[in-house]
């Protein structure tokens, strides 16, 4: 048997013992990774330990821990219900409120799980007062999320280049990351705004919400952190973009990166006392960073072993460029019902994307876009994350049965939808 195909066995087998276990994919993952370094490839130990995707891991880590002290003494909580607030005499504009808050609550780096879990019972709340679709709610809790999540300096922008850097494109992450998320940004906007209209998120009726609580000593402090931390990182970048030419710029852009930014917030929420590092140490979601990290480390023993190189000879004799998108996308779709995305679909996936771009011609970048953005709209599945958080949000047995079988539909409607974004030229080159 080929050591292709052994990976490939490799990873089933992490998907399917993850999927029917209930235990982290990521610790099956790592598993297969010594056994198939070790005894497929001859790697030592050591070798496979190695390939640990360290940088990943820190970076994740420390961006998903500075904002867990805004998690966790209700910084960001308390700014979504002042918006929820503000809207009260505009009701038509409610859903849209509660969708930018969305991207906003993922887009400051708390990325989509931190929605899912912490925001999305709230807005599930405030919709069933306000009689908005549950559809509807689901849809813009998604959409938002990972609009917020696909940010370059969020989490899923950040696995988006740092895998993209980890193939091949070593100079273009930055560039693919930000065009996948401008990709996300229009394709997931379109599709909020015709379920708004669809499903009359217009007609919503005017709601009585109470006025949230001023915000503490500490929460003021946890925002100005927050908006420091986030100019560090923009502004340098900005700055570098205007004027390419300033050493002195450049440099300081260098060392800006989202990693160093957030290190210095940590410290800087520390020494401020905004919340306890314990628990915002327990918002750190360690079963993602694990999966991410540890189904890395099985593929790039795979690449190390030469797994790219049969990829680009298959694809070259068996894909063209009308086929591809298609491809693509129904592949990413298929996986992502089973497997996350950001963790399995997207790293697995985005090794045929060198040679798909040699094959067919077409950029890496709409490839990226391809292999990323279908599994992602799948999160509104019933068993996907996003999916169950809203029907965890209802207490009424019937509602919650009648949201669970329009669920199973949405991801199919969804499908459709993407092929449509390809067909149509909607996902395309943009920077």
């Amino acid at each position: 048997m080929s050591a292709a195909a052994l990976f490939v066995i490799s990873l089933v087998l992490s998907l399917v013992l993850g999927f029917t276990t209930k235990v982290n994919t990521g610790w099956y993952a790592l598993a297969f990774a010594f056994i198939n370094g070790v005894f497929i490839y001859g790697f030592s130990v050591k070798e496979v330990a190695a390939m640990w995707p360290i940088y990943l891991f820190l970076m994740l880590f420390i961006i998903t821990l500075f904002y867990g002290f805004a998690i966790s003494n209700g910084t960001l909580l308390k700014v979504s219900e002042l918006l929820i607030y503000k809207s009260r005499n505009h009701p038509a504009f409610l859903p849209i409120v509660l969708f930018l808050i969305c991207i906003f609550f993922a887009g400051t780096g708390a990325g989509a799980p931190a929605v899912f879990a912490f925001l999305s019972p709230v807005i599930m709340a405030v919709c069933i007062r306000s009689q908005i679709s549950r559809v509807l709610a689901t849809i813009l809790i998604l959409t938002g999320a990972t609009i917020g999540s696909q940010l370059p300096f969020s989490v899923g922008g950040i696995v988006i280049k740092q895998v993209s850097e980890n193939i091949g494109y070593a100079d273009q992450g930055g560039v693919i990351a930000m065009n996948v998320w401008i990709n996300c940004l229009i394709s997931m906007s379109i599709f909020f705004l015709a379920a708004y209209i669809i499903l009359k998120g217009y007609k919503t009726p005017k709601v009585d919400i109470d006025e949230p609580e001023p915000f503490t000593n500490v929460q003021k402090k946890n925002l100005y952190i927050i908006v420091l931390v986030m100019a560090g990182i923009i502004l340098p970048a900005l700055l570098k973009t205007i004027l390419p030419s300033s050493a002195a710029i450049g440099l300081i852009a260098k060392f800006c990166d989202s990693t160093v930014c957030c290190a210095i917030g940590i410290i800087l929420c520390c020494l401020l006392k905004v919340g306890n590092e314990k628990e915002a140490i327990h918002k750190v979601p360690f079963n993602i960073i694990i999966m991410i990290c540890a189904m890395g480390m099985l593929i790039q023993i795979a690449i190390t072993g030469g797994l790219v190189d049969l990829l680009s000879e298959w694809v070259a004799d068996n894909v063209n460029s009308t086929f591809a998108p298609y491809m693509l996308t129904l592949s990413a779709s298929i996986m992502s019902f089973f497997a996350a995305t950001l963790g399995v679909v997207i790293p697995t996936l985005s090794l045929l994307v060198p040679s798909l771009a040699t094959a067919t011609g077409l950029s890496p970048i709409l490839l990226f876009t391809m292999v990323a953005i279908p599994g992602l709209y799948t999160g509104c599945s019933p068993f996907s994350t996003a999916g169950g958080m809203a029907l965890a949000g209802l207490d009424d047995d019937k509602e919650r049965d009648k949201l669970f079988k329009k669920l199973l539909i949405l991801p199919f409607i969804c499908a459709i939808y993407i092929w449509f974004c390809v067909a149509v030229g909607i996902f395309r080159v943009w920077i």
